[in-house]
């Protein structure tokens, strides 16, 4: 089985995006922020109901700019790409390791170096968690002559959905485009509408600055999303347990009447759900799972978005909050041994 995952701070790419707009118009009183707050009691709603909704954002860190210098909020290990036109020159330096971008993107290294020198894109990876020893760092970007521009954006490979009122009938993907779907349009991903979540996976990672969730037909509601996800999903190299546990919790309120009869009144169409797993690892697992996952999401105060197994037909996405608390076992074979919980949250102003 192979492990999907992201989580932690920045890893919803509409947190950073330059715009994000709605067709039909976003509801006013319902704000696109919903879409990445973490929060699954808060949703984003169109206005009005109507034919092929969609979802797009424009990705960029900062719209093209001239000469001068930029900086950028980046995940640690995130791939990104950067773009300059003119005869420019680029340097980019992580101000957390002080080392910089060499030319094609392939690593960083501590000389002051250009990463492109004229118009030209480059695709790279910000240095790892263990490099930078951080979650996020800031990139210190400089752009020097005259007429050029220069900007930056994150890659995705995956958009999850958590909590909607989207009926099964529509068709969803996952698309992008160079020039905010103007005359590029690239399909990505197809996916099935699930409740309470579903996933749209590319198997090719998409580098381009515009994306765009479709839905082809209409709604029977006002369609309402708890939380848009498009992210990097990681695959994992620590191997699942066999053995896991996963409970379904309904939120309800019950009274018992004179004769004992319960009175069940349901808060949410659709459970929560609670995971558990064991790992049992090597250093280098254990060290994926300390970083990657309990570091970035420090306890609960960053969710995590979990897809089990990605080799099922339509693969489970779980979007919650772990323990505050994490413990790994030793033992003298040098194997360590943890538990991973998951738990997520009510969406009850979504399905009922």
């Amino acid at each position: 089985m192979s492990m999907l995952y992201v989580g932690g701070k920045l890893h919803n790419l509409l947190e950073r995006a330059l715009s994000i707009t709605l067709s039909p118009a976003v509801d006013s009183a319902f704000p696109t922020a919903n879409l990445w707050d973490g929060r699954v009691s808060r949703d984003t709603r169109h206005g009005s109901n109507g034919a092929n909704p969609t979802i797009t954002a424009d990705l960029a860190a900062f719209a093209p700019s001239g000469p001068g210098t930029y900086t950028v909020a980046v995940r640690s290990g995130e791939r990104r790409r950067i773009v300059g036109t003119g005869s420019s020159t680029i340097t980019v330096r992580n101000l957390t390791t002080g080392r910089h971008l060499v030319a094609g993107g392939a690593s960083w290294q501590a000389a002051s170096t250009n990463v492109l020198s004229g118009a030209g894109t480059v695709d790279y990876q910000v240095e790892s968690f263990t490099a930078c020893q951080a979650a996020t760092v800031t990139l210190e970007i400089v752009l020097a002559g005259g007429g050029a521009t220069v900007t930056d954006w994150p890659a995705c490979n995956a958009v999850a959905v958590w909590g909607h009122t989207l009926d099964p009938a529509l068709v969803v993907e996952m698309r992008s485009s160079t020039d905010g779907f103007s005359g590029s349009n690239v399909l990505e991903a197809t996916g099935a509408i699930r409740q309470p979540s579903f996933l749209l996976l590319d198997a090719t990672p998409s580098y381009n600055r515009y994306l765009r969730v479709a839905f082809t037909g209409t709604n029977q509601v006002i369609p309402r999303y708890a939380e848009v996800i498009p992210c990097y999903l990681e695959a994992a190299v620590t191997t699942l347990g066999l053995d896991h546990e996963v409970t379904y919790d309904w939120a309800q309120v019950q009274n018992d009447g004179a004769y004992g009869e319960p009175h069940v009144y349901p808060l949410a169409d659709q459970p929560r759900r609670l995971a558990k797993w064991r790992f049992n690892m090597d250093v280098a697992r254990e060290r994926e799972i300390r970083e990657e996952v309990i570091f970035r999401c420090q306890g609960r105060a960053y969710p995590l978005l979990l897809v089990p197994t990605s080799t099922d037909t339509v693969p489970p996405v779980l979007f919650g909050r772990l323990d505050a608390k994490w413990a790994t076992t030793r033992n003298f074979l040098d194997i360590w041994a943890t538990d991973l919980t998951l738990a997520e949250g009510f969406a009850p102003t979504l399905l009922t």
